[in-house]
């Protein structure tokens, strides 16, 4: 009896395990290395990891508002935390649409947006400049640019994207996202300056097949895993931020959108 009991909790522990979804191996890295002759900290998130969650993150108060690098990274507790779109210095509104969750937390209307499914499927779209664009296919989404690589190709046409601020088109330290083939988001940072030919080339040589730039120069903040590896100089306006753990993501999501997003969704 005593066998017999225990051939039928094993079994029924491996229907247990087989019911459960599948969750891929591979977790969060961060790395440093040089690649066309830029040196970069490198942080790869695999996505066919359906535990890990790229999302975003805007202050407390919402558009229009700015926060500590620190203090939105200490409210969230990401694994993960850098710095999102650009914004106006003076408004302190984001210049694109950035979707959290599947809600709209501000539109922007320019730039080219990064869209991730819940199941962390990406894509690159280029939406039509200051028209509202349809993102419900998407739980996240984050526009900025402009973009780096396309097709594993460098393509970097700021102006055509509606980019006019002649600081885009000068050296800065750099931070950007893109994707791989193998279903890998990557994101890379370096504080030598460099112009954004010079990074999508660099991106380009670590593999990565479309990408777009985000807020660098003295916005750029770079977190991982308890680690402050780059502090930015201002406070900022949007975050994209990444989770290892679905569940941890849940009991936070709220505190990702500003306080009045938070009211109306509990009305």
């Amino acid at each position: 009896m005593h066998s017999r009991a225990l051939a039928w909790s094993v079994a029924a522990f491996v229907c247990l395990l087989s019911a459960r979804p599948a969750r891929a191996a591979g977790s969060v890295t961060c790395s440093a290395v040089t690649a066309a002759g830029v040196p970069l900290k490198v942080i790869t998130i695999p996505l066919e990891n359906l535990d890990i969650k790229v999302t975003g993150q805007m202050p407390k108060w919402g558009a229009g508002h700015a926060e500590p690098f620190g203090q939105m990274i200490r409210r969230t507790r990401p694994a993960v935390a850098v710095t999102g779109t650009f914004f106006s210095t003076r408004t302190l509104k984001p210049i694109g649409d950035i979707v959290i969750g599947g809600q709209l937390a501000h539109f922007g209307g320019l730039g080219t947006a990064l869209c991730i499914t819940d199941n962390n499927e990406v894509e690159f779209i280029r939406p039509e400049r200051y028209r509202h664009q349809d993102w419900s296919r998407f739980d996240f989404v984050l526009c900025s640019g402009p973009r780096l690589v396309r097709g594993g190709m460098v393509a970097v046409d700021p102006r055509s994207e509606g980019f006019r601020d002649r600081r885009l088109f000068q050296p800065a330290a750099r931070l950007a996202i893109g994707a791989t083939r193998d279903r890998r988001l990557v994101i890379v940072a370096t504080r030598k300056p460099v112009h954004l030919s010079r990074l999508a080339r660099a991106m380009r040589a670590i593999g990565v097949v479309d990408a777009i730039n985000l807020d660098g120069g003295s916005s750029l903040g770079l977190y991982c895993r308890g680690k402050m590896l780059m502090r930015p100089g201002r406070w900022l306006t949007n975050l994209l931020v990444v989770y290892e753990d679905r569940w941890h993501y849940e009991n936070v999501r709220e505190s990702l959108l500003p306080i009045e997003m938070r009211q109306a969704s509990s009305r």
